[in-house]
């Protein structure tokens, strides 16, 4: 920093005292997350997940050999770990070992960090405030309006407690690249945003939670991501009842109750379904919503005041039938639709209401073409005009009297003008690119182009006045379709 070759002692004995190494650092500090790693079945049809024990003060976890889970009337009995040898000792490790976060420790090093718990607590006082009726952000919408704590009061009333709201995801990727062909692998991330935090920073990489990556090379069938939501779902119950009691945050170093609560899953449609207990949009029961079946109704059924929508007491029904029907459950999921979840243990999860609209995947990948023409059969007119333009330029007819060769040159600069190009025109290579082709125009023609759209030409040398050359009106031109860019 001070841009001098010669250090003095001091200098040096502070670089030499820098660790090379950043654990030590993360150790002395406390910046490293408790994690508890859960051995998985390595069967894809099972996937049960084991916590592991410890024996007095030993730090090796201790694991069971086989999995004990019954399918179908009998155990899965496959193997969970394997020997690896450490520092000359066998040491039995999980096979395919699920890494888990908790959500207390990232929670309390959130609610550390300057102004963030300030503005987390401010959330509930803007939504009051909004009386307009215009919905800005979920805390304006009904449920969270309507929501209570586990007091029966409001949820925001907690006296001089933390009470924050969180959104749960589950997607799954292939880390190998959407590719066609090839080896299809699938990894899940389970991760949670806090909503009381501000938009602006709420989806910010250091402000999200990543509980737990579910490892491949497999999806979890059915039920099976249960087994990876479970540890979640145990903190979440302490979260919010009796809650968690921190000994020192930002804005109260002498400590503070704070309870927290899973208000919204937002996934894509089939890791959605999964997620909250429902079946497939392929299946009878397709909706999530309400009771429509593909039978009876169809997708192509409009009249909205038949349906029947889905209730809590009635989602709830169906998955305890699940649960305890045992070998016979699958009839319970033909009937109702629903299958057992693990965020029901949660006592103040809707089902019917808390599985929210993905908008990422609907409108910005374009899922909703697909929803129309795949699924509901509806063919939308083509567009004819692929490129949609930028700028519209509407001339006059003056240049109609002009040659064939000429207006055809028009069209073309008319065709320039409406391009995209604002992004190349930002670069001095862009511009000089599209200087070059304006330039090489006839000079009657970039005339009638800045008389046409009131521009100015923008000569090289700004004391030059009258006799533009072709590259001045190129230049002047440019300009303008940069000011009315922007």
């Amino acid at each position: 920093m001070r841009f001098n070759p010669n250090l003095t002692s001091l200098d040096r004995k502070i670089l030499s005292d820098f660790p090379v190494d950043p654990r030590p650092v993360e150790k002395a500090f406390g910046l490293d997350p408790e994690t508890i790693i859960y051995a998985v079945c390595p069967d894809p049809a099972c996937q049960a997940t084991y916590a592991p024990k410890f024996q007095n003060d030993s730090p090796i976890p201790n694991y069971p050999s086989r999995c004990r889970r019954r399918r179908t009337g009998r155990r899965c009995n496959t193997q969970l770990l394997r020997p690896r040898t450490l520092n000359g000792r066998v040491v039995y490790t999980p096979i395919k070992p699920f890494v888990y976060f908790r959500p207390v420790d990232w929670l309390g090093q959130l609610l550390s960090r300057p102004g963030i718990e300030a503005e987390m607590d401010t959330a509930w006082c803007k939504s009051k405030d909004s009386n307009d009726g215009v919905m800005r952000d979920i805390f304006d919408g009904e449920t969270l309006r309507n929501f209570k704590g586990p007091d029966g009061r409001h949820f925001s009333l907690g006296n001089d407690e933390g009470r924050y709201a969180f959104s749960l995801s589950a997607d799954f990727f292939n880390p190998l690249r959407n590719k066609q062909a090839g080896k299809k692998i699938s990894v899940g991330l389970i991760s949670l945003v806090c909503l009381n935090l501000p938009p602006h920073l709420r989806y910010k990489p250091e402000n999200i939670f990543l509980a737990g990556v579910i490892p491949g090379p497999t999806e979890p069938p059915l039920t099976a991501i249960n087994h990876f939501l479970r540890p979640l779902v145990d903190d979440f119950l302490k979260m919010w009842d009796p809650g968690i009691r921190y000994s020192r945050t930002d804005d109260h170093p002498h400590g503070r109750l704070v309870r927290c609560a899973i208000v919204c899953v937002v996934c894509d449609l089939p890791a959605a379904r999964k997620t909250a207990g429902f079946t497939s949009y392929a299946h009878n029961h397709f909706c999530a919503i309400c009771e429509c079946t593909r039978k009876e109704n169809g997708y192509g059924d409009t009249n909205l005041h038949g349906w029947k929508r889905r209730t809590n007491l009635s989602c709830r029904k169906a998955a305890k039938q699940f649960r305890r029907a045992g070998s016979a459950a699958e009839s319970i999921v033909a009937t109702t639709g629903i299958r057992w979840s693990e965020l029901l243990r949660l006592p103040y999860f809707d089902p019917s209401r808390f599985v929210v609209v993905d908008a990422m995947h609907n409108l910005l990948l374009g899922l909703i073409h697909e929803h129309f023409t795949g699924i509901l059969g509806i063919q939308l007119q083509p567009d004819k005009e692929k490129d949609a333009p930028v700028l519209r330029c509407d001339f006059t007819d003056t240049w109609t009297h002009l040659g064939n060769k000429e207006q055809t040159s028009m069209r073309r600069i008319i065709r320039w003008l409406e391009h995209p190009m604002s992004l190349q025109l930002s670069t001095e290579d862009g511009m000089a690119y599209w200087l070059k082709k304006f330039s090489n125009e006839k000079l009657v023609l970039l005339e009638l182009v800045c008389h046409e759209l009131q521009c100015a030409p923008v000569p090289f040398d700004p004391r030059k006045q009258g006799n533009f050359r072709r590259a001045d009106y190129a230049r002047g031109i440019l300009q303008w379709v940069n000011f009315s860019i922007l």
